[in-house]
């Protein structure tokens, strides 16, 4: 990451930035701020415009919004790019941004994994980084949280490009104003009721006591080199003491010690978030207690995962089918390739309104062939299943497929320590 002043021009460092991104479909998730906007007209001038597709989140939060999408939409449209408006909606549970952010997230990722994208770009910014950093080091984060934002990664099944990150806020700005673009501007952004603003204001009274822009990047490129060394320790680990089998993970006697090595635990990590879905760390305290149980011979659940003791002092971890949420088919999905289920499990099939995707659960026993899979019953309920209304149309994973597949969307090893 460069901690000085880059006196390249906006176009030259997004083509750097881009240089080594992956071939195909590429998502971009413009909201119609200047960041996302100039990400959205780079794109379009130097990547194939057949390959782009911009996708927009509609919160249903502020009657601003509607402007807003009509700004992408029209701008997209001008560039003869295709954009999609997914809609999510607050369950007023919680952080209002933190739970935007991850429901934002949970949309674009189905969505772009549903129409085979398998590459989305999002507009951070080098602000993003440091105003990250500042949040993170306010709430004591370690390494992992030190680290911010990486410019490529991976997440649920997704490569995940921030070509801007390298850039500040007010070049982007000034690059727009050239080339006469515009964009709209949150009011949110400026209230001081959210981390991300007082954030942004703490810094510039930190600028003053020396803790500069490139002091708090430098920072950023420390941790981020200790966190690739942690990263790789842990995919070792985890190629010698953790096995894959389609939706379950299976765990040595080895991987289960988790009282001094940091490679256990990142790995134990890794595997409840990739098997739960979940897009938060479990609690160290509540994880290293669970873990003693299962070792102590007693099956545990947590975070949305059933784990399971193995004669060999290893551990089976599945999903839990009652912390799965069920999925409806809506007109616009006919003609996607597929269904993404649970954030891990890509359903495909004859595609209809109405249908219905979720775990199979008791719909167990209306699949007379489930026991010849050789899949523990526990595994087969948290499997993915189609119904219309009260009548069971598949269940692939139990042997019942009439017509309809279900895959698993990323490899555990491939993705979990990607860095």
């Amino acid at each position: 990451m460069s901690v000085t002043p880059d006196p390249a021009p906006i176009p030259a460092r997004f083509l750097r930035a881009i240089a080594n991104r992956p071939r195909g479909k590429l998502g971009l998730a413009v909201s119609g701020g200047g960041d996302s906007i100039a990400m959205m007209h780079l794109a379009a001038q130097y990547l194939p415009p057949d390959q782009l597709h911009v996708v927009t989140v509609d919160h249903g939060l502020r009657p601003d919004a509607a402007a807003e999408i009509e700004t992408v939409c029209q701008q997209a449209t001008a560039l003869n790019l295709p954009h999609h408006v997914l809609q999510w909606e607050w369950d007023g549970q919680g952080n209002l941004q933190a739970a935007a952010r991850a429901g934002r997230w949970s949309a674009i990722s189905d969505w772009a994994l549903s129409h085979d994208i398998t590459s989305v770009m999002l507009g951070h910014t080098e602000d993003d980084q440091v105003e990250t950093l500042l949040m993170r080091l306010a709430r004591g984060s370690g390494i992992d949280g030190l680290t911010a934002m990486a410019r490529a990664d991976y997440r649920d099944g997704l490569r995940v490009l921030r070509p801007l990150l390298d850039i500040a806020r007010g070049d982007l700005r000034g690059w727009l104003r050239a080339e006469n673009i515009s964009w709209c501007d949150d009011p949110s952004n400026d209230d001081p009721r959210f981390d991300r603003v007082r954030a942004r204001q703490m810094f510039c009274q930190l600028e003053a006591l020396g803790l500069t822009r490139k002091r708090l990047l430098q920072t950023v490129d420390h941790m981020q080199a200790a966190h690739r060394s942690l990263q790789l320790a842990a995919r070792d680990f985890a190629s010698a003491h953790v096995r894959q089998d389609a939706g379950d993970l299976f765990f040595t006697a080895e991987a289960l010690l988790l009282e001094h090595e940091d490679s256990p635990r990142r790995v134990m990590v890794a595997g409840l978030m990739w098997i739960g879905g979940n897009i938060y760390r479990p609690r160290f305290d509540r994880m290293m207690d669970v873990v003693a149980q299962v070792r102590n011979g007693q099956t545990v659940t947590l975070g949305g995962c059933l784990l399971t003791p193995l004669p060999d002092g290893g551990m089976r971890m599945t999903r839990e089918a009652a912390a799965t949420a069920s999925l409806s088919c809506g007109p616009d999905e006919r003609e996607a390739a597929g269904i993404i289920w649970d954030r891990r499990w890509s359903v495909k099939g004859p595609l209809a309104p109405g249908l219905v995707f979720r775990a199979l659960g008791d719909g167990l026993r209306d699949c007379p062939d489930w026991r010849a899979t050789d899949i523990p019953r526990a595994s087969l309920m948290a499997s993915p299943s189609v119904w219309s209304g009260d009548r069971l149309i598949a269940a692939p994973v139990a042997g019942f497929r009439n017509g309809w597949t279900a895959q698993i969307v990323a490899d555990f090893h491939e993705h979990a320590f990607a860095h």
